[in-house]
């Protein structure tokens, strides 16, 4: 009789290492790629690191030189209105697309879902888009043409560069599935309940719908604007930070810094002030916008 509960102990033990035993590819990838490259890059940001000499120590000299750079604040600005600019356009878009498929029948709300999930290049659409804005031969300005209207030389312009990379984030921006997969789990008792109480749509999906997502809302919020601000390859391909730097963002200013003029203690600190500045964010956003679907 007492074999049985020290079988059972060991059975428990030996799930146990298991999992730690599984959990070990875990650990070994987070610390190589992310733990050991976040402390190197709070080391190098104080130094004045090339791959081949060997480092120096400078202290807070990187950090005072990107504040001091002329184009400092020319960046921060355009990443702040475009980073602005693309939550307040494409983040609010597919919450109501969503809604709306929801009300239509089961068999078309398979059919968009299969159409969302569809993996599609973020790349390969940037240089779509970048053909069409082309002004000699692309699309846009053959339907400006057409309507009589004069062509632009859109990724040219200063005054429609920056409009130009919020245009495709409407298209491209779209977590819709996951928030019809959210909406999806709102048991239908409450719309039931709330009809019987005579609640119209509207007032359906203030009182149910929105709350019961809303810690979807917030997850996908935090996530839209970490990537606004860490956008690179649409600016990169479309303009290179042109015209006149007028779509020059941090992520392209950090990367020209450190590997175009290989001046990688200074990118560093870019990279370290802009980490900083997403985790203020993140910890306000945290705190202010409340997830529980009670309260």
């Amino acid at each position: 009789m007492k074999s049985k509960p020290r079988t059972r102990e060991r059975q428990l033990k030996h799930k146990h290492y298991a999992g730690w035993l599984y959990s070990i590819p875990g650990f070994i990838f987070l610390i190589l790629f992310f733990w050991y490259p976040l402390i190197l890059s709070f080391v190098v940001a104080f130094q004045h690191w090339h791959p081949i000499k060997p480092p120096v120590y400078v202290g807070l000299n990187n950090f005072q030189l990107v504040f001091n750079h002329p184009l400092t604040p020319l960046v921060f600005k355009n990443t702040l209105i475009y980073a602005g600019l693309r939550i307040a356009l494409t983040f609010l878009i597919p919450i109501i697309v969503a809604i709306l498929i929801m009300e239509m029948r089961k068999s078309t709300i398979r059919i968009m879902m299969i159409l969302w999930f569809i993996p599609i290049s973020g790349v390969a659409l940037t240089i779509l888009w970048k053909y069409i804005y082309n002004p000699y031969y692309g699309l846009l300005n053959a339907i400006f043409v057409g309507l009589g209207f004069a062509p632009q030389r859109w990724l040219s312009d200063k005054n429609l560069a920056m409009l130009c990379l919020i245009l495709p984030s409407l298209i491209m921006f779209a977590p819709g599935l996951i928030y019809i997969g959210a909406l999806q789990t709102i048991p239908e008792e409450l719309y039931e309940a709330a009809e019987l109480e005579g609640a119209g749509f509207w007032s359906k999906i203030w009182h149910i719908t929105l709350p019961r997502i809303r810690p979807v809302i917030a997850m996908l919020l935090i996530l839209a604007v970490i990537s606004a601000f860490q956008e690179f390859n649409l600016p990169y391909i479309m303009t290179k930070g042109g015209p006149g730097n007028a779509t020059l963002f941090a992520v392209q200013y950090l990367w020209r810094t450190a590997f175009g003029y290989m001046k990688l203690g200074e990118g560093t600190a870019i990279a370290i002030l802009l980490f900083f500045f997403l985790l203020t964010l993140t910890i306000i956003q945290r705190k202010f916008f409340r997830e529980n679907v009670d309260e």
